[in-house]
C-alpha cells in the first residue's frame, strides 16, 4: 500500500481545493483506490482496486448518522470486491477462488469512525483517520481456495488477512 502519510497528504490537497462548487469525493475516491491497490493478502491480488462508485458514495457525506452508517458501508462494500484470484502462496498450483468478508463488519467499521469524530484537531487528521479503519480491515478473513497438487489435486482453503 501507499504509506499513510502519503494518502493523507492527498486527501488534504484535495479537501484543501475544494471550493464548494464542485464535490471533492471523486478526486477523493480516485486516492484512496490507488491506495487500496497496494495492499497485500497471500495468494489474492489487489491490483485493479475496486468500485469507484462505492468510494465516491462513502466520501461524499458529511458526519450524520446516516452517512456515517452509509460510508461504512460504502467502505466495506468497496473492500469487498478488491482482492481477486492471484498467485498461489501455499504450495498450490493455482488460486481457485478468494472470498472476504468486509460485509460482515460494517458495523464495526461504522463504530471506529464514530469514535474519531472529535472536536479534538488532530495534526494529520486523514493518517489517523484511514489508520483506524485498517485496523478493523486488517481483521476481515480473506478465505484463499487454492487446488492442491495431490492426487487426485484437491482445493484446499487458507485464512489471509490483509497486510
Amino acid at each position: 500500500m501507499l504509506d499513510l502519510d502519503t494518502l493523507d497528504s492527498q486527501f488534504s490537497q484535495i479537501v484543501g481545493a475544494a471550493d464548494g462548487s464542485v464535490s471533492p469525493a471523486t478526486r477523493l475516491a480516485a486516492a484512496y483506490d490507488s491506495y487500496a491497490k497496494g495492499a497485500e493478502i497471500a495468494g489474492a491480488t489487489c491490483a485493479a482496486g475496486g468500485d469507484l462508485s462505492l468510494l465516491i458514495e462513502a466520501f461524499g457525506t458529511d458526519n450524520t448518522d446516516a452517512s456515517i452508517t452509509r460510508m461504512a458501508s460504502k467502505l466495506c462494500a468497496y473492500w469487498a470486491g478488491v482482492p481477486q484470484i492471484g498467485t498461489p502462496a501455499h504450495g498450490g498450483t493455482s488460486v481457485v477462488s478468494v472470498v472476504a468478508a468486509f460485509d460482515e463488519y460494517s458495523s464495526a467499521l461504522e463504530s471506529t469512525i464514530r469514535s474519531m469524530i472529535t472536536a479534538t484537531l488532530f495534526e494529520k487528521p486523514y493518517k489517523r483517520f484511514f489508520g483506524a479503519v485498517e485496523s478493523v480491515l486488517k481483521t476481515v478473513p480473506i478465505l484463499v481456495s487454492e487446488m492442491m497438487p495431490t492426487s487426485p489435486p484437491s482445493p484446499q482453503t487458507f485464512t489471509e488477512f490483509m497486510l
